[in-house]
């Protein structure tokens, strides 16, 4: 048991054969698409080491996915498509910016439907067999125009795209900003009433963002009714989402109970919540979220279906937004000269009411500060992992090596984004924090023919390097929301506040000998808080 043991951690060595040399057969002109796959048929990427078939690389891949991610990537240095079975379903992990761009493309040839079908909708949804069949038979694909075959069906018939739209919807500026600006305001008062001016406070950061923060959040969404029907819901909430990834693949409920105790806890709530009239009415935000829930009901799924899309709401509120606040908080109060650089920016994005006094954010203006933007896009770069996944529908050619239907591909957004050729710049390495990595220097030049400079917002590498929210279809629909929460938080707090570091400490609070790193438990699910608390002290100025 100790030597398998050790091989599923990863001890012993990668025993793998590369290629002498890597053969890109789609640099030829083949004419045909067919001929192409003909011919990239004859070679085969290589194989990630799996001394135990189908067994090792799967239990690593699913309980041990960072050390399973760190032997992928040494292998894919070398190879951009490489083979492993996840159970009996052949796994082909690719990188490079070609590469990326066939899980990014509209194409029917590749889609996550099956994902979605086999693992989100009766798993997460609690979606019944039969409600599941129907986007089993729904064969036109999600996006606006069917494949060849199926130009005739009906709307009705086309769940994936009624599906598709209502999350898309969430995105757009008239359905978010409202909870933005609701957020924004209600942060601003909470502050206010929980930090008297000029008195320090001692503050554990996990503490401050797991709770104060969600709490606003979920109350932005679904207001104050939430929270009288469930008071404990975001302890709630934090069990669900440290079980997600087991209960997303839907392992043994025997096996697994707390995870699935955890879940009934959560989805319970949320229950409470959609059966209690009075909450929902009364809540302005309610148009937000509403649509998705009303479209279930109008296309008659059935009402469980209702409570696990609820669930995932929330889920995509809270699960990526409180770690990369956090570790945006970290960086900011751990570099007093990035603190007063952001302070001083931050401080363009307030008006002040003549009549009043009263100083407001613009939360339309917050998101488009540069150097803020680039702590953001720098922390999102660092801290999300998950693997971009597709299934292949038809079969295809990716850097020469013919991919054919029924093979699950999935870019490991770790590699992606930590690629030195595309990220990386002199004396800022790209697996370490720079602040101004995503900023440019723009002459402008005023009235008087003075020019100074100003920093502008410019993304380091090309977007197929870049994917902290999927992409294509699956892209997260409540990313814009979560960016403006986000840096709302951090403008206030650099405003509001004298901020200084105390310590770090372990989860228990006992005292830890370095700072905070990524949690390898939530490699591969998304958002990766930090591993370490930061105790900080603060006193609100104004």
């Amino acid at each position: 048991m100790s030597s398998i043991s050790s091989l599923l951690h990863g001890s012993y060595l990668e025993r793998i054969q590369l290629p002498a040399r890597l053969q890109t057969l789609s640099q030829f002109e083949l004419g045909d698409p067919r001929t192409l796959i003909a011919v990239a048929s004859l070679v085969r990427p290589v194989s990630l080491y799996d001394p135990i078939p189908y067994v090792f690389n799967t239990f690593q891949f699913i309980f041990w996915n960072e050390r399973f991610l760190n032997r992928a990537a040494k292998v894919l240095e070398h190879a951009r498509v490489v083979r492993f079975h996840l159970f009996q379903t052949p796994v082909y992990l690719i990188s490079g910016q070609q590469s990326i761009q066939t899980l990014f493309s509209r194409s029917h040839n590749v889609g996550s439907e099956n994902m979605y079908m086999e693992h989100v909708f009766p798993n997460l949804y609690g979606m019944p067999k039969q409600d599941v069949q129907r986007f089993i038979d729904d064969k036109s694909g999600r996006d606006r125009v069917p494949p060849p075959g199926f130009e005739k069906m009906t709307t009705d018939q086309r769940v994936w795209t009624g599906y598709d739209k209502v999350h898309s919807d969430l995105s757009k500026t008239q359905n978010f900003r409202p909870v933005a600006e609701f957020f924004s305001r209600g942060m601003s008062q909470a502050l206010d009433e929980w930090y008297p001016v000029n008195e320090w406070h001692s503050v554990s950061l996990i503490d401050f963002c797991r709770n104060r923060i969600a709490a606003k959040g979920v109350e932005a969404l679904f207001g104050t009714r939430m929270f009288e029907l469930n008071p404990d819901l975001i302890n709630a909430f934090w069990a669900f989402d440290s079980n997600l990834f087991v209960l997303t693949l839907g392992l043994s409920r025997w096996i697994h109970f707390r995870a699935y105790r955890a879940k009934d806890r959560y989805y319970g709530m949320i229950r409470n919540y959609l059966n209690d009239a009075n909450g929902r009415t009364s809540h302005n935000n309610e148009a937000f979220w509403s649509g998705i829930i009303n479209w279930f009901k109008c296309n008659k799924f059935d009402d469980r279906v209702g409570v696990g899309a609820m669930a995932i709401v929330m889920f995509a509120a809270l699960s990526n937004t409180v770690p990369i606040m956090m570790w945006m908080i970290i960086e900011i109060v751990s570099d007093r000269s990035l603190l007063q650089a952001l302070r001083d920016e931050v401080a363009t994005a307030f008006s002040t009411d003549s009549m009043t006094g009263e100083r407001t954010l613009d939360v339309g203006k917050v998101p488009t500060l540069p150097l803020l933007q680039s702590v953001f896009t720098e922390v999102l770069r660092l801290h999300m992992n998950f693997n971009l996944i597709r299934n292949v529908n038809q079969p295809i050619v990716i850097d020469g090596f013919a991919i054919p239907r029924g093979v699950m591909l999935q870019a490991p957004m770790r590699t992606a984004h930590y690629d030195e050729e595309a990220w990386g710049s002199e004396g800022h390495p790209a697996a370490e924090f720079w602040a101004e990595r995503h900023v440019t220097w723009k002459e402008i030049q005023d009235e008087s023919g003075n020019t100074t400079k100003q920093r502008v917002f410019a993304m380091a590498a090309r977007p197929t390097s870049f994917f902290p929210f999927g992409g294509s279809h699956e892209i997260c629909p409540g990313r814009h929301l979560a960016k403006h929460e986000i840096l709302t938080v951090v403008a206030l707090l650099v405003t509001k506040f004298d901020m200084e570091l105390e310590n770090w400490t372990q989860k228990d609070g006992s005292p830890s000998e370095r700072t905070a790193k990524n949690d390898s438990r939530f490699s591969g699910a998304g958002a990766q808080p930090p591993d370490r608390d930061l105790k900080m002290r603060w006193r609100r100025k104004h």
